[in-house]
């Protein structure tokens, strides 16, 4: 465990990369819906989808639209995921930066999705329709916030970079 200081001279815990891809990971378990971010000619768009983790990859299931377009010609994403929020006392979320990749039926990427399909839906057969596609979102950085850490002695915001 290390100490830094923050901005005001205090000193404040920084968590184990363990420790902070297990809290990443518990927020994976208790959260399903993320705002996956895509561009194409500086136009953005944000789109609401379910996902489904495998470690920290996040795999999401479409049956295409601009988001897909969008990632053809722009792979880099961003998304974002948070818990409810209840107050600024108890803030989490987390945001993700990397590169989405596409698969369809057939693909290794297009499999890798539903099994993490089947995993978290607790499911031992599952199918798809053969119009769906998979965006795989590769993270680069994943930046985890969480304001109960503060009041542990934690930093409130932990950057893990791949």
């Amino acid at each position: 465990m290390r100490f830094l200081l923050n901005e005001n001279n205090k000193m404040e815990k920084e968590l184990s990369r363990n420790d902070l891809e297990q809290l990443i990971a518990e927020l994976f378990k208790t959260q399903s819906i993320c705002v996956i971010a895509t561009s194409f000619n500086d136009i953005p768009r944000a789109s609401t989808v379910e996902f489904f983790p495998i470690g920290m990859t996040l795999y999401i299931l479409t049956e295409g639209g601009k988001k897909i377009a969008n990632i053809i010609n722009n792979p880099n994403i961003s998304v974002a995921i948070h818990a409810p929020f209840s107050g600024w006392n108890n803030v989490r979320g987390i945001q993700i930066t990397g590169i989405a990749e596409i698969g369809g039926k057939g693909s290794r990427v297009f499999r890798e999705g539903l099994e993490a399909y089947r995993n978290r839906r607790r499911l031992k057969v599952a199918t798809l329709p053969d119009f769906m596609n998979v965006i795989k979102v590769i993270p680069h950085k994943i930046e985890y916030i969480d304001t109960m850490l503060g009041n542990q002695g934690f930093k409130v915001r932990h950057i893990i970079e791949y």
